[in-house]
């Protein structure tokens, strides 16, 4: 996005390119809206605000179990089996891959 905001793009064409990009439900517009006035004061940080959001009791390890045993599960699936929208399963997928990723350097 950081991209994108540097290229005079609107929020609402970052969040169409990258939904279309990585797949329905990669980000919220409003989450996109987020990001580029972040970007307007120059805050380029990756790193989440302390205390922003609702506070998550989402099990993070159960989700990582349930793709565990059955690989072949959707986001929609998982969305509906853990009784939450699929985008927060797809963001939630998207931290454990982040995870393992630096954890394996």
């Amino acid at each position: 996005m950081v991209y994108h905001y540097k290229k005079g793009w609107t929020a609402a064409q970052s969040f169409r390119d990258l939904n279309l990009l990585y797949g329905e439900g990669t980000i919220g517009e409003r989450q996109c809206h987020e990001w580029f006035a972040r970007s307007k004061t120059g805050d380029t940080s990756l790193e989440d605000k302390f205390g922003r959001g609702r506070p998550s009791d989402f099990d993070e390890q159960a989700l990582l179990v349930a793709v565990e045993e059955e690989e072949s599960l959707t986001t929609r699936m998982l969305a509906e089996q853990f009784g939450v929208d699929y985008s927060i399963i797809v963001r939630r997928l998207q931290k454990l891959v982040a995870k393992q990723v630096g954890s394996s350097d």
